[in-house]
């Protein structure tokens, strides 16, 4: 019995063995004999591929064409830079950095008391010339009453011709005293227009409504005629510039639409419009502008600024949405 169990296990495990061979077999048989189509290690980088070139398709198509597009554009408005006319030292400077300032006030003052003092002396002449004049005419009255006498006289032959023309010169003596005294008066008013038109330059307006950018110079800084004081822009009117690649230029005609995104405020997406297409390219303007008449000539492909106009602003936005000069934004044009 213990020979016949032990035969029996013995067939037993050796037909498991078979079976667990023969499955092995089979098992790599069929990985073999499976499609390449069936290969998920195949198929699924394969389906990637195809997706990813589907929705960067569509991306193009909804985002790039028909659009003119550059990173190079930035928030622009007039700036206009306040200086002297005349040397002088600063007594008071009233606004900083980020003040708001209104048309025709005065926020700066130069030293004047030595204008003052030539506006004293000048008036003190007026007053001296205008005194000579009536000297001068008091004289002349009198120059031609001797001299009215002296005709009378000389007539009925009563003084002799000397004497007669003697009285006569006097009287033209003093016609030419009071014509000087008159032109000396002319002479001080005409001073005393000097020195307050001088006054004036003393006491810097404001040109138009804005905010103070930049201050340049400190209180009681001797300035130079022409120095910058102080930088202001216009925040009321603000717009867009931006450098084109003359390669992109071709098809952009005024008027286009334009969609503008602001780095500061990337969820808002603001919208303008061409407005003016520069007629130079920004090269000519710089500090060492190209010479392409030389021998190691490079080609580079050039800029073109164009001017854009915000449509889409409302004083809402513009309080939510502040825009400062300066700020960089990137624009993408919808040319037609």
């Amino acid at each position: 019995m213990e020979l016949e169990e032990k035969k029996n296990m013995q067939v037993s495990g050796s037909s498991v063995k078979n079976s667990n061979n023969n499955f092995n077999q089979n098992e790599d048989e069929d990985i073999n004999a499976v499609p390449i189509y069936r290969k998920k290690r195949v198929v699924i980088p394969f389906l990637i591929l195809i997706v990813a070139a589907v929705l960067g398709t569509m991306y193009w198509y909804m985002n790039m064409r028909n659009f003119v597009s550059t990173d190079d554009a930035f928030v622009d408005a007039d700036r206009i830079s306040i200086s002297s006319k005349v040397l002088g030292r600063i007594t008071s400077l009233t606004v900083d950095e980020g003040d708001t300032v209104t048309k025709s006030d005065i926020v700066i003052k130069l030293d004047d008391t030595d204008l003052q003092s030539q506006l004293e002396l000048a008036k003190a002449n007026l007053v001296f010339a205008e005194k000579r004049t009536l000297l001068a005419q008091v004289n002349i009255n009198r120059a031609k009453d001797d001299f009215q006498r002296a005709q009378l006289q000389f007539n009925k032959a009563v003084i002799t011709k000397e004497q007669f023309i003697h009285a006569q010169k006097t009287l033209e003596g003093t016609q030419a005293e009071y014509d000087i005294a008159v032109a000396q008066v002319n002479v001080s008013k005409a001073q005393i227009s000097v020195v307050e038109a001088q006054l004036q330059n003393m006491q810097i307006a404001i040109p138009f409504n804005g905010v103070v950018a930049k201050r340049w110079v400190m209180n009681d800084e001797i300035v130079q005629p022409g120095q910058p004081i102080l930088s202001i822009y216009d925040l009321n009117n603000i717009w867009i510039t931006s450098n084109l690649e003359e390669t992109k230029l071709g098809n952009v005609i005024i008027g286009d639409f334009v969609e503008i995104s602001i780095d500061t405020y990337p969820d808002y997406k603001f919208e303008g419009k061409v407005i003016q297409i520069g007629d130079y390219t920004a090269s000519e303007f710089s500090l060492i502008p190209p010479n392409n008449a030389s021998g190691n000539f490079t080609k580079v492909t050039q800029r073109v600024p164009i001017k854009i106009e915000l449509t889409n602003l409302i004083p809402e936005d513009k309080k939510k949405y502040p825009l400062r000069p300066g700020m960089s934004a990137e624009i993408k044009i919808k040319i037609k």
